[in-house]
């Protein structure tokens, strides 16, 4: 097979989408040929890609929060490449500029397209444009455009499929969850021994982690809030914060007025996946309050480091954790957070079940997922041959 995967801000931008397609295209590639069309990333940025497959760039101009605005229309030259390459399948992660695009590319080229919606676009839009109504409609038009002309719509979360509907489309949506590359490592008390030498943690009780962009949106004012309930009880914790983001500053300084500070260790940006599974393992409990994301990828990497996950219960990332067998569920409060992080602490033993069985449960690989892209990839191909029997590409 001949894949496109698309998507409308790509490397070096770090964000759940762009991981997904950066593990799509890398495993899908060792066996057929995948191709990965995005935006040119910034000059300044003096980016060059240099992964195992293709990437076709467009031209394109600064987005808010370090996105990019794709102009493929203004590019010929990707344009003829993406027409010389002849796909089979075209698979769309982000129904933006690019997006649209290729999605009417795939129609004039007679090239089955599916949409994956791995956004809840609209609490994106109220929050950046200040919930001025008539331009969140535009763009939730804009949108669903591209998404009801998809061949198939998919989805990471059975959860997301509510989204969708809410959205307004009508027709049928799939699931494909996502994975991770990582592995329990043989040499986990190593990892955790370089923590503890970093940060001091040698023979801390109750370290906690969150791990992702540092956004507000994803109800980081409920670890705090908690965290200080935490601390009101005479409980000695430290809870670590490993990533970087355009809330980060807003963050530390309301950590600050809680009183909190002594209690958080901030890494910033995590590009070492070695260390970053040092963190994982240190670790005693996942707290992730987003009710925003569609998936959970970071709470896939905590599984896969057998560290159980507290979440708000109802959310995407709560789907696959049943309340003290694999992970925790708390309402969308802090005082409910926090009555949750003392019960999951108060007992060791069940504890570090939970992260087991989360283990067992949760935690998924790339190749899994890639083995089930090819297989649906193939049977979509093999569909749309047959409807369009007798009808030749353009």
């Amino acid at each position: 097979m001949k894949i496109l995967e698309v998507i409308d801000t790509f490397s070096p931008v770090v964000d759940g989408a762009i991981n997904v397609v950066r593990n799509y295209a890398d495993q899908l590639n060792k066996t057929d040929i995948c191709v990965v069309a995005a935006p040119k990333p910034a000059r300044k940025q003096k980016y060059r890609d240099g992964e195992t497959y293709k990437v076709l760039r467009c031209n394109s101009l600064s987005a808010p929060e370090g996105y990019r605005n794709a102009l493929p229309f203004t590019d010929r030259k990707f344009k003829k490449a993406l027409k010389a390459e002849k796909f089979d399948i075209i698979h769309v992660h982000s129904p933006f500029v690019l997006g649209r695009f290729c999605v009417k590319f795939a129609k004039k080229h007679r090239i089955p397209v599916v949409v994956t919606l791995h956004t809840k676009y609209k609490l994106d839009f109220i929050r950046t444009l200040h919930n001025f109504r008539p331009l969140v409609n535009f763009m939730m038009r804009f949108i669903m455009k591209p998404i009801k002309r998809a061949d198939e719509v998919w989805t990471v979360s059975y959860t997301a499929i509510d989204t969708l509907k809410e959205y307004g489309y009508k027709g049928d949506v799939k699931v494909v969850k996502s994975g991770t590359d990582f592995r329990y490592p043989d040499n986990a008390e190593e990892l955790i021994d370089k923590i503890n030498a970093a940060h001091g943690l040698a023979g801390q009780k109750n370290v906690f982690l969150f791990v992702g962009r540092v956004a507000m949106y994803k109800n980081l004012d409920i670890v705090i809030n908690a965290l200080k309930i935490v601390k009101d009880t005479g409980t000695d914790f430290k809870m670590i914060v490993v990533g970087g983001g355009f809330d980060l500053k807003i963050f530390k300084e309301r950590v600050e007025r809680a009183g909190l500070t002594e209690n958080f260790i901030f890494t910033g940006a995590m590009t070492d996946r070695n260390l970053l599974q040092g963190y994982y393992l240190r670790s005693d409990l996942f707290l992730f309050p987003s009710t925003f994301d569609t998936c959970s990828l970071v709470s896939i990497e905590a599984a896969a480091h057998k560290l159980p996950a507290l979440v708000v219960r109802g959310s995407c990332p709560a789907e696959n954790v049943k309340d003290g067998e694999n992970g925790f569920l708390s309402e969308e409060n802090g005082e409910d957070f926090a009555k949750n992080i003392l019960r999951a602490i108060s007992e060791k033993k069940a504890l570090k079940e939970a992260g087991e069985n989360a283990y067992k449960t949760i935690y998924r690989s790339w190749e899994d997922t890639a083995e089930e892209l090819k297989t649906e990839y193939g049977r979509i191909i093999e569909e749309y041959k047959k409807k369009t029997r007798g009808q030749t590409r353009r």
